[in-house]
């Protein structure tokens, strides 16, 4: 995801267009090679990163759901739904 999302916006703009192809790509490499998306983990969550990257404005839980529920839309019920 390239941007500075701890100062600038992942709802609008640019932002929300890398989340939407992040998502997107997220969804396709979690439903071809069989992961679940809840383990996902993020550059920061890396105990070698030394800032938090890609930054406060990037909700990791909302991502994931985001993923789940593209997968619901792309797969319907092969996959379940995050509650």
């Amino acid at each position: 995801m390239l941007g500075d999302y701890e100062t600038e916006p992942f709802s609008d703009g640019r932002g929300l267009a890398v989340r939407r192809n992040a998502v997107s790509a997220m969804t396709t490499i979690s439903a071809v090679l069989g992961l679940d998306p809840q383990t996902m983990k993020l550059h920061w969550e890396d105990p070698g990163t030394t800032h938090k990257c890609p930054g406060k404005n990037v909700d990791k839980a909302e991502v994931i759901k985001n993923v789940v529920d593209l997968m619901q839309e792309r797969h319907g019920g092969d996959h379940a739904a995050v509650g």
